[in-house]
């Protein structure tokens, strides 16, 4: 299961990949995985691509840490 940290942390290291996905927005909520509650990374996007992956991989120490990653679908804000 994930921390906020390490969600905070894929947010911050995979960024400039989501957006290039097509994310407007990406924050971190606290969500129900495989039944147990953990912290995931959310992209807020338009329209959700074939290859968005499900999880985003960080170092935790001396190992590597998956983060699930969600998409929502959401419009862009306009200003009115």
């Amino acid at each position: 299961m994930a921390t906020e940290e390490q969600a905070n942390k894929a947010r911050d290291k995979h960024s400039d990949l989501l957006r290039n996905l097509g994310a407007h927005s990406i924050g971190v909520d606290e969500i129900n995985h495989k039944g147990k509650k953990t912290f995931a990374v959310v992209a807020y996007m338009e329209q959700k691509p074939d290859n968005f992956p499900s999880e985003l991989e960080i170092a935790n120490g001396k190992d590597n840490f998956n983060v699930p990653l969600i998409a929502k679908i959401s419009e862009t804000f306009k200003p009115e």
